[in-house]
């Protein structure tokens, strides 16, 4: 079985482990991740993988995308601007909901993943919350499977697991929880 994964580093993979590499040898993967993308790049992506040929035929899509627009946006900053932050969420629901329309409309099944956990301190996890929030709902607004990886990562950490190489990019064991969610998603 082939399946488009639409992300960013996460997804790619050259820096840390990637959930790719962890699905069983049933399934070959189409790797449109791209490190430091935004969720605007990977709609662009997407949009193009629908309309090209040669994907015609490839009925699956992953799509793990959104932590670069909460990093570059929100952190490293003294203040938080709620009113920047509410059109944030507003923009990011509207053009996540714009792929999923592209996808139900294209008849692809797709599983959808959350946000991951960030290991920066002083990190701010009730932005990523509220957007997984959005990616949940709309997710199911559609029919589509939602895995939280951040909840998976998060009873992980209480253990005292390290969960990322550098705070955000995958160590092995975030790898493998989220290959295993989509593996039974599948």
């Amino acid at each position: 079985m082939k399946i488009i994964c639409i992300g960013d580093s996460l997804t790619n993979g050259n820096i840390g482990y990637t959930y790719r590499n962890y699905l069983n040898e049933k399934y070959e993967t189409i790797n449109k991740g791209i490190d430091g993308d935004t969720t605007e790049g990977a709609a662009f992506r997407l949009k193009r993988c629908l309309s090209d040929k040669r994907y015609q035929d490839i009925n699956t899509y992953i799509l793990f995308v959104g932590i670069n627009d909460l990093i570059f946006s929100f952190s490293g900053f003294s203040s938080f601007d709620e009113e920047i932050y509410k059109k944030s969420q507003k923009d990011f629901n509207n053009l996540y909901e714009s792929m999923l329309i592209d996808l139900k409309n294209n008849d692809k099944k797709v599983i959808t993943v959350g946000l991951p956990y960030v290991e920066f301190p002083d990190f701010n996890q009730n932005l990523i919350v509220s957007r997984n929030d959005i990616i949940k709902n709309s997710a199911n607004a559609f029919g589509f499977s939602y895995i939280d990886i951040y909840s998976l990562q998060k009873e992980e950490a209480k253990k005292g697991t390290k969960l990322t190489l550098d705070g955000v990019h995958f160590a092995e064991i975030s790898a493998k929880l989220l290959a295993d969610s989509i593996i039974e998603k599948l």
